[in-house]
């Protein structure tokens, strides 16, 4: 296993949330409502309780406030400090995850069975203007999501997510909205983490074992438990993880 931890000048400020990459490109929201990346720290006048950042390019980001009562939680901003658009995202964000010039957001338990909204589908995806444009549960492709565990990037037009009531990883193409569903093992139910590979989904945490790692190979329908680290794991591309902190981050692999 090896780990990259890189620190955030974030002065007297703690970061509240933050988006990283195996690339050493961050963004990052701190408690004196400040956005930090690798070339640009500016504020932001916006009250949020449980704020979730995310770079949509290189001239824009997004940030949402995990909860809300049915008022606009979702805000489009320029670096220049200018707010472009704010629209409804839902209540209860679990995560959010920017693919396909689309923004995906997945919803626990609390927002999909709360009030109406886009947070009643478990997963939705909204282009970069705010506008839904798929919804999980109200698409009726496969069943229902009542909790969205966690979600990754997948190649280069697909996502990978791990929802109950399922328990089973679904994978959906965003350029076309087609859905697949896995058979998938019971050795890492409920597991909090997810990211892939070439050949192989890796997980974190389990019902069972927080700490533990698991590696899916699912052409040869085998499962490798390994490893060990604390609870709070993001996966991002390329089999790696994130985790952060008050001011940095560390990337993992499991698998070096």
């Amino acid at each position: 296993m090896t780990e990259q931890t890189t620190h955030i000048d974030v002065g007297q400020s703690k970061i509240l949330n933050l988006d990283a990459d195996d690339q050493g490109n961050f963004i990052a929201f701190t408690d004196n409502k400040t956005v930090l990346t690798n070339d640009h720290n500016l504020k932001i006048e916006i009250d949020l309780r449980f704020p979730i950042i995310r770079r949509l390019d290189n001239d824009t980001f997004f940030i949402a406030d995990s909860r809300t009562e049915k008022d606009n939680n979702g805000y489009i901003f320029k670096f220049s400090g200018q707010l472009v658009k704010s629209f409804l995202a839902g209540d209860g964000i679990e995560d959010i995850v920017i693919q396909q010039d689309k923004i995906v957001i997945t919803y626990f338990d609390e927002g999909v069975l709360g009030d109406d909204g886009p947070n009643n589908n478990g997963l939705a995806a909204f282009n970069f203007s705010g506008e839904q444009i798929f919804g999980f549960n109200s698409s009726k492709i496969w069943g229902n999501i009542l909790d969205c565990y966690c979600i990754c990037k997948h190649g280069t037009n697909r996502i990978l997510f791990y929802a109950y009531t399922d328990l089973k990883v679904f994978e959906l193409n965003l350029d076309t909205f087609k859905v697949e569903s896995f058979e998938t093992p019971n050795d890492f139910s409920g597991t909090s983490a997810i990211t892939s590979t070439a050949d192989k989904i890796i997980f974190h945490s389990s019902y069972d074992d927080k700490r533990c790692f698991f590696s899916w190979d699912r052409s040869k329908k085998e499962v490798k438990r390994f490893g060990d680290y604390s609870p709070g794991l993001t996966g991002i591309k390329n089999g790696k993880f994130l985790i952060y902190g008050d001011s940095g981050y560390t990337i993992i692999d499991p698998t070096e």
